[in-house]
């Protein structure tokens, strides 16, 4: 048995730690902000900077993008019923299906889901993709609500 740990030993010291190919470090993905400036950025790079600086450093302006956010989901779930109970159809699918289901769990799911995705980007506030989550799900909220006043005018 000696020799058997005697060997083992001995070929650990042996081989090189250096030359392995796999790592458990991971390479740096930086998700903040650039400190450096933007010389040759076009107006609309410069104009989401700025809005991404601005809902970073203002946190009360965040808080009413997301709580417009949550808002514009209840009003797009109550739009939804309202067109339902016309005869038409849910384009998304898994809301689709809960609401065959009952207009209840639909209602459930598409609150909790919306608030759950709100906080994290409320508890990520300082990385700049968890911004951007937040303009993309003010913008097609708002497109949503567009769409939804746009078939009530011309079907309604």
């Amino acid at each position: 048995m000696e020799k058997l740990l005697g060997s083992q030993s001995k070929d650990r010291r042996v081989r090189d730690r250096r030359s392995r190919r796999f790592s458990l470090v991971w390479r740096e993905r930086r998700s903040g902000f650039d400190r450096r400036g933007r010389e040759g950025a076009g107006w609309v790079t410069v104009a989401c900077e700025n809005a991404l600086v601005g809902l970073r450093d203002r946190p009360r302006v965040l808080r009413l993008l997301l709580i417009t956010v949550n808002a514009l989901n209840i009003v797009d779930f109550l739009l939804t019923l309202n067109v339902l109970s016309q005869g038409g159809g849910e384009a998304n699918p898994i809301m689709r299906s809960l609401f065959a289901a009952d207009p209840v769990y639909a209602g459930i799911f598409k609150v909790v889901a919306v608030l759950l995705t709100t906080w994290l980007v409320w508890r990520c506030r300082r990385f700049r993709s968890a911004l951007q989550g937040a303009l993309v799900m003010v913008a097609v909220f708002a497109a949503v609500f567009f769409y939804h006043i746009y078939g009530l005018t011309v079907f309604g």
